[in-house]
C-alpha cells in the first residue's frame, strides 16, 4: 500500500475519533426529529453502499502488502507520564470513582422513586453507560484505572493475581459477554430499569459477585476476563491514540501516544471474544429496531396473540422484548461466522472452520461496534446528561437545592436534526469502511497471494454492506417514529 493510502487511513481514525466527540444520537434513548433532507433517506442507503463497494476497489488496487501490523506508539514526556501513573493521581482518582459509586447505591436504595427525581437511573443508563464509550476511545482504557470494584478489592487486599488458581481454559470473557448481554436486556426489554430500589438490589448483587470472583481468582485476573465493563472499554481503548504499557522487565508503567484505532489489530483472539463483541453491536441494534413503526406493530400484534392465551401484557411485552434482542444477535452472530469462514474457504485456506476465520477476522469488529454506539446513543449523552446539574442539587430526590441548579433544564436544541442525521450517517459509513480496511489487511497477512486475499473479502464486504444498510434502516425507521 503507499503512504498516501496509509496516510489516507490514519486520517479515516483521526475522522472517526472527532465522531466521538461530535453531536450523534440516540435513535431509541435518544432525542431527535424528523430530519428535513435534500435528497429522499433512502438515496443515503445506495451512497453508503457506493462509498463502501468503492473502498473495497480501491483496497484491491492499491493495497497488496499488510501494513497495520507495524508500531507507531511513542513515548509521552516524562512530566505528563509522571503526574498520570503517579501513585497519589490514581488512588485520588479511584477515590473519586468509589465515592461517586456510593452515592448512586445510597441514592437508588433510599432516594426518591419519582421518575426524573432520582440521580441513579441518570448517572447508570446515561453518563456511566454511555459516557464509557468517549472516555475509553479518547483518553485510554481509564474505566480499569479507576473501577470501583477492583478498588474494593484492593483496599481489602485481594492479590492481583492467583497462579495457583487459573481460570478455565474455555471461559475467555464469555463471563463478560454474558453479564453484557443482561445489561442489555435489562435496560432494553425489562419494562421498568430504572426502578431505583431494583437498580440498588442488582448493583449490590453485581458488587457480592465481582469482589467473590476478584477473591477468587484475583483483581487483574477478573479484570481481564469477567468483569464485563472493564472488558468493553478495554475493546474500545484500543481505538483510543493514548495507551499505557508494562516493562517485562521490571514491570514499570509508561504513557505513550500512539495512530488511533490501528491498536485493534493487536487484539488477542480467546473464547467468547466474537460474542462479545456481538452483544455490543446488537443490543444498540435492536434499540434503534425497537423503536421503529416496523417493530411497534408486529410487537402490539404479538402481543395481543400472547396475551389471548393466557399471558399478561408484562409478561407478553418481556417475551416478545427478548426474543427481538436474542434475535438481533443471532443474525449478527450467525452472518459474521458464515461471512468469516466463507472468506477462508473463497481464499482455500486450511482450517477454515467458523470459529477459527471468525476468531481471525473479530478485531475488525470493533470500529463497527464504536460507530453504531456513536451513531445511536451519543445524543442520549449531551441531551440527557445535562439533567445532571439539576440532579446534583438534589440527589435523592428530597426537595434540596444545594447548589442552586435545582431548576436547571436541558437544551434540547444544541443540534438539529439535520446535523444530527449527517453525523449518524458519516459515523455508519466510516466504521465500516476501517472495518473493511482492517479485515483486507488482516486477510493480506493469512493469504499467500494477492489475489488469495481478495477473493477472501468479498463475503465480507457483502457483510459490510447489508450492515451498513441495516444500521442507517434503523436510524432512520427510529427517526420517523
Amino acid at each position: 500500500m503507499s503512504g498516501l493510502s496509509l496516510r489516507a487511513l490514519h486520517l479515516l481514525g483521526w475522522a472517526g475519533l472527532l465522531g466521538a466527540l461530535a453531536p450523534a444520537t440516540a435513535a431509541a434513548h435518544g432525542v431527535q426529529g424528523r430530519a428535513e433532507t435534500p435528497i429522499p433517506i433512502s438515496a443515503f442507503f445506495w451512497a453508503a453502499a457506493v462509498v463502501l463497494v468503492v473502498s473495497f476497489v480501491g483496497l484491491a488496487v492499491g493495497w497488496s502488502q499488510p501494513r497495520l501490523t507495524g508500531d507507531s506508539w511513542r513515548r509521552a514526556p516524562r512530566w505528563l507520564e509522571a503526574f498520570a501513573l503517579s501513585p497519589v493521581t490514581i488512588w485520588c482518582a479511584r477515590a473519586l470513582v468509589l465515592a461517586g459509586f456510593g452515592l448512586v447505591w445510597v441514592a437508588a436504595a433510599f432516594g426518591s422513586t419519582r421518575l426524573g427525581g432520582n440521580l441513579a437511573p441518570l448517572v447508570v443508563f446515561v453518563v456511566w453507560w454511555v459516557g464509557l464509550v468517549p472516555l475509553s476511545v479518547v483518553f485510554g482504557n481509564v474505566w480499569r484505572e479507576v473501577n470501583p470494584w477492583s478498588t474494593i478489592a484492593r483496599l481489602a487486599r485481594m492479590p492481583e493475581r492467583r497462579p495457583e488458581r487459573p481460570v478455565p481454559r474455555w471461559m475467555g470473557v464469555w463471563p463478560a459477554a454474558a453479564v453484557l448481554l443482561a445489561f442489555g436486556w435489562f435496560e432494553l426489554v425489562y419494562p421498568t430499569p430504572a426502578e431505583p430500589r431494583l437498580l440498588a438490589i442488582l448493583i449490590g448483587v453485581y458488587t457480592l459477585a465481582t469482589l467473590g470472583a476478584m477473591w477468587r481468582w484475583g483483581v487483574r485476573t477478573w479484570l481481564d476476563h469477567g468483569e464485563a465493563f472493564s472488558v468493553y472499554t478495554g475493546l474500545l481503548a484500543l481505538l483510543s491514540p493514548v495507551e499505557v504499557r508494562e516493562s517485562e522487565d521490571d514491570g514499570a508503567r509508561r504513557l505513550g501516544f500512539r495512530a488511533p484505532f490501528l491498536a485493534v489489530t493487536r487484539l488477542r483472539p480467546q473464547p467468547g471474544m466474537v460474542a462479545m463483541i456481538a452483544v455490543l453491536v446488537a443490543t444498540v441494534t435492536y434499540d434503534g429496531l425497537s423503536a421503529s413503526d416496523f417493530w411497534e406493530r408486529r410487537d402490539v400484534a404479538a402481543s395481543e396473540r400472547l396475551i389471548d392465551i393466557g399471558l399478561t401484557d408484562f409478561q407478553a411485552g418481556v417475551l416478545i422484548g427478548t426474543f427481538g434482542l436474542l434475535g438481533s444477535l443471532a443474525v449478527f452472530v450467525v452472518g459474521y461466522e458464515l461471512c468469516s469462514s466463507a472468506s477462508g474457504r473463497l481464499a482455500h485456506w486450511r482450517h477454515t472452520t467458523l470459529g477459527r476465520m471468525a476468531a481471525a477476522f473479530v478485531h475488525a469488529l470493533v470500529p463497527i461496534a464504536f460507530a453504531y454506539f456513536v451513531a445511536h446513543y451519543f445524543t442520549l449523552f449531551v441531551f440527557q446528561s445535562q439533567d445532571l446539574i439539576r440532579l446534583a442539587s438534589d440527589p435523592l430526590g428530597q426537595g434540596t437545592d444545594l447548589f442552586g441548579t435545582a431548576d436547571s433544564q436541558i437544551n434540547f436544541e444544541l443540534v438539529s436534526a439535520e446535523t444530527i442525521w449527517a453525523v449518524q450517517v458519516a459515523a455508519i459509513v466510516i466504521g465500516h469502511v476501517l472495518a473493511l480496511a482492517f479485515a483486507h489487511d488482516r486477510a493480506l497477512e493469512l493469504g499467500r497471494s494477492h489475489r488469495e486475499a481478495i477473493l477472501s473479502q468479498a463475503p465480507m464486504l457483502l457483510l459490510m454492506v447489508a450492515l451498513t444498510v441495516a444500521g442507517l434502516w434503523s436510524l432512520s425507521a427510529g427517526m420517523a417514529a
